[in-house]
């Protein structure tokens, strides 16, 4: 482990970061990665997976992005504010990755234990008809566009709204549905 540098070499090493230095990444990370690595324990109190994969994510914020500090004090302070941020960001992620999994299985469940495949074709024809004309208009007109000729695209300009938005409201409105029993 590297000795710690001073509070005015603190502060050229991070002005040299900015400036591209290999040397005074290298010098940095044997430096810090360890008190880094501390820091990350302490506040999310996670394995040691969690918290090196919080330190690689503010390691390579120092290196694309650390702004030119002017003393150890603001060095430090922008280090501890990267680790609690990579930690909140690290946990919002495993979270949405959980919730995203958990619809996931209740999809599976739910087509599973879909009394959808005991209909007949003419039953199912009917089913569907019913619940398009129970949607708004706008979401009839995204349906039809989806999976039909005229396009998202051309919906969206039509509705006055992005095609980003178009797609959002599509995947909204088909996920009402599935969960609309027959």
């Amino acid at each position: 482990m590297a000795s710690a540098p001073d509070a005015d070499e603190l502060a050229a090493l991070a002005r040299r970061i900015v400036r591209g230095d290999e040397a005074a990444f290298v010098r940095f990370h044997d430096t810090f990665y360890a008190p880094l690595l501390r820091l990350a324990r302490a506040l999310s109190r996670r394995d040691d997976a969690f918290c090196c994969d919080v330190v690689q994510d503010v390691l390579l914020a120092v290196a694309q992005r650390l702004p030119a500090l002017r003393d150890a004090a603001a060095v430090r302070a922008w280090l501890s504010r990267a680790v609690a941020n990579a930690v909140v960001d690290h946990v919002r992620a495993e979270r949405r990755r959980q919730q995203r999994e958990q619809r996931a299985a209740e999809v599976r469940d739910h087509e599973a234990h879909e009394p959808w495949q005991e209909l007949s074709r003419h039953e199912q024809q009917q089913f569907l008809l019913a619940n398009l004309a129970a949607l708004p208009p706008a979401e009839q007109a995204l349906l039809a566009a989806r999976f039909g000729e005229a396009g998202v695209a051309a919906i969206a300009v039509d509705l006055g709204i992005s095609e980003d938005a178009a797609f959002g409201r599509l995947r909204r409105a088909l996920e009402r549905r599935r969960w609309q029993e027959p």
